[in-house]
């Protein structure tokens, strides 16, 4: 669905010669009805040439129809700058988009928004610290912003729906197009818990220059950005920058100083954003969300504290000593031999113990971490 308002910005920008840009000088002007029957006149369309100093051509009717097809489906339509439902933190950036296709329920882009963003190929340190964020932030009444990339973005919307909150997804194509494939089933869970959303008409293929475009709009709906993992020069690093340019908070996770992820956050924290050891962090730097508890959101971390103490008890001697090796990135199955001084056949059946009581999870290739929710502070509590 999509107001009449919005059915003319849709023709407009099907127009070849009319961008972003030169609409939201020329609507300042001219009304959109005008400049509608401009175009559907030879005569017209020169002193539309004239208004914006080039050439311009007829609509171009196939991705009209394709447009207007979407736009026809259950929970998909488009909403343009004027209508009362666009959010009103996008109106305020410099080159807000004119026009936002979606699928699912616009309605919470207008609420206080958090966007975590990383990279694609993160440890799982950090896919646990963006679930973690996500879901916490979700039910501390935010709405949880990503691109729906594979990684950190994935987990951040995953931690959000998990948490019972609602999530909005920014698209560098259509949001028609399942991008990235593995995200597909995803992306139906997004659009029923919140939003997914793209300045891309329907139909537009993920290409490359689109992503730094689109990180603006990530940005630009949000009160802060919060980066979990990245390298120096990625997408999550210029969503970063685009939030500062755009007056918002600055959020980094430090991590390991060799692991290549944590450059990016690091040299955000020396350049002044906040450093977030957990969601408190992030939560006692902005305005609070209405539907904000009266205390925070128990953590993972805690709740991780709790079930290790409860599990503490019941642990022999070897096990107590596997667990105290563990961390949240995964060990081989030979480096915990080595580290315990127990022999390979031995240490099978005491990390498979310590997985039904809930402290283990099994990464694959031979390789086991603390379960998510258990840091390193957590084995005091054993």
């Amino acid at each position: 669905m999509c107001s009449g308002l919005a059915l003319f910005w849709i023709e407009i920008l099907s127009v070849n010669g009319i961008g972003a840009g030169s609409w939201l000088r020329l609507s300042k002007s001219v009304e959109a009805r005008r400049i509608i029957s401009m175009l559907r006149s030879a005569g017209g369309r020169g002193e539309l040439e004239r208004l914006i100093g080039r050439k311009v051509d007829p609509p171009d009717r196939k991705s009209l129809d394709a447009q207007h097809a979407f736009i026809g489906k259950k929970r998909c339509g488009a909403i343009c700058i004027d209508d009362p439902i666009y959010p009103p933190l996008l109106r305020e950036i410099p080159l807000p988009p004119p026009l936002l296709f979606y699928s699912g329920d616009p309605s919470v882009l207008k609420g206080p928004a958090v966007c975590v963003v990383g990279s694609r190929n993160a440890c799982r340190r950090g896919l646990l610290m963006a679930r973690r964020i996500g879901g916490e932030l979700a039910a501390a009444g935010y709405l949880v912003v990503s691109g729906m990339a594979r990684g950190i973005d994935g987990m951040a919307h995953e931690g959000a729906i998990d948490g019972g909150g609602k999530t909005a997804a920014v698209l560098g194509c259509g949001v028609d197009v399942p991008y990235p494939p593995e995200n597909a089933s995803l992306a139906i869970d997004i659009s029923g818990k919140g939003c997914i959303v793209s300045e891309f008409p329907p139909g537009t293929p993920p290409v490359r220059h689109n992503f730094p475009q689109r990180n603006r709009i990530l940005s630009g709906l949000s009160l802060g950005v919060v980066v979990v993992e990245a390298d120096i020069d990625s997408g999550a690093m210029g969503t970063a920058r685009w939030a500062a340019e755009q007056g918002r908070d600055v959020f980094a996770v430090p991590g390991p100083v060799e692991h290549a992820g944590s450059r990016g956050p690091h040299r955000l924290i020396r350049e002044g954003a906040c450093l977030v050891e957990n969601t408190g962090d992030i939560l006692a730097e902005l305005p609070r969300a209405g539907m904000l508890p009266l205390s925070w959101p128990v953590s993972g971390q805690e709740r991780g504290a709790d079930a290790a103490g409860d599990a503490a008890g019941s642990m022999g001697e070897a096990e107590k000593s596997v667990f105290a090796a563990l961390e949240v990135d995964p060990k081989h199955v030979d480096e915990l031999v080595q580290i315990c001084h127990i022999s390979a056949t031995s240490i099978l059946p005491v990390l498979l113990s310590l997985e039904m009581k809930g402290l283990v999870e099994s990464c694959g290739g031979g390789r086991f971490a603390l379960a998510d929710g258990l840091g390193n502070g957590i084995k005091e509590s054993g």
